[in-house]
């Protein structure tokens, strides 16, 4: 998979999803990129920080979640030694562990003059996905309920972020992302690959006996979800499997790689078999798609893939959240 940035700005934080494409090339497509700072690098943190003076002295307002971002007030050159943390709203939602996955609207200050270096969801387009847990940012989500407005204060490599210097994080957990679908089993072709589930939702793709690949590509909605839908350009987090029409093998999954995978659905970043398979789709939904050559790789596989030549491919994709 032909790694790809998934926001080029630096002020995203290390935990944030990478972007892999099917094929085709992507544009940075920004030149936000805040400088960094020459100062001396401090260690991500590995436990959620203390709440302290400095991390109370952020003054928030403005609704959670929102499409505003909130209003953000502190004196300029706010300092903390180490990392501080404070709940400016307590959410009353699922407390988040190792291993979710939650969806995020953040906007990032320098401490130092209180400029906003950007933000994240609110205003900005959709919550971002991130990962809870491990270094950094993740870890201060590993201390959070779903609900909960974040202040914090810190080294911005401390918090996860490569902006340099220290810098003031206003978070909103708007949502914990499910790793599997949700939505509602349909009815299935049975002239077309079945799907079962495994247990942790990992699907099992039968290819049916006898019967021919199709000759145009086809989309079956396997289980219905009733989330948003996703448009072309739109970014999702996926789960998906790949497998050969002939035989069966597969290919690629992010199943296999254990985490969920973050897509822009587009042309211009994926095959146009699994494009066509995803737009107009709805968040939570699982979709089969059984890709023409002409619509997957044709003569041109990727090196390494174990795609051969011409091949329909057969894809299972759970569709977990937008942004």
């Amino acid at each position: 998979m032909k790694r790809l940035r998934l926001l080029p700005i630096a002020l995203v934080p290390a935990v944030v999803l990478g972007l892999a494409a099917c094929s085709g090339s992507g544009s940075s497509g920004s030149s936000a990129t805040p400088s960094a700072s020459s100062s001396a690098t401090a260690a991500a943190i590995t436990a959620c920080p203390d709440p302290g003076s400095a991390s109370k002295a952020i003054d928030v307002s403005g609704a959670f979640g929102g499409t505003t971002a909130p209003t953000v007030q502190f004196d300029k050159g706010l300092s903390a030694k180490k990392p501080q943390a404070s709940t400016v709203v307590q959410g009353k939602g699922k407390a988040l562990k190792d291993g979710d996955y939650a969806q995020v609207s953040y906007s990032v200050y320098q401490a130092s003059d209180a400029k906003k270096l950007g933000t994240v969801g609110f205003d900005q387009g959709n919550p971002q996905v991130l990962s809870v847990g491990g270094t950094g940012f993740g870890a201060l989500l590993a201390c959070a309920n779903v609900g909960d407005r974040i202040a914090a204060v810190g080294q911005s490599s401390a918090l996860g972020f490569n902006t340099g210097g220290e810098i003031v994080v206003v978070a909103d957990v708007v949502a914990q992302t499910p790793t599997k679908s949700n939505g509602t089993p349909q009815t299935q072709d049975p002239k077309l690959p079945t799907v079962t589930d495994k247990a942790d939702g990992e699907p099992e793709i039968t290819i049916p006996k006898g019967v021919a690949a199709p000759t145009k590509t086809q989309v079956e909605v396997i289980k219905q979800g009733n989330g948003a839908a996703i448009a072309e350009g739109d970014t999702a987090l996926v789960q998906y499997k790949g497998v050969l029409y002939d035989g069966g093998k597969e290919f690629d999954s992010s199943w296999s790689k254990g985490v969920p995978t973050t897509f822009t659905i587009s042309e211009g970043a994926l095959i146009k078999g699994f494009v066509t398979g995803l737009v107009g789709q709805k968040v939570g939904s699982q979709v089969l798609i059984v890709a023409t050559p002409e619509d997957a790789y044709g003569d041109t596989p990727r090196e390494g893939s174990g795609i051969p030549k011409n091949a329909p491919l057969v894809f299972v994709v759970d569709i977990l959240a937008k942004g």
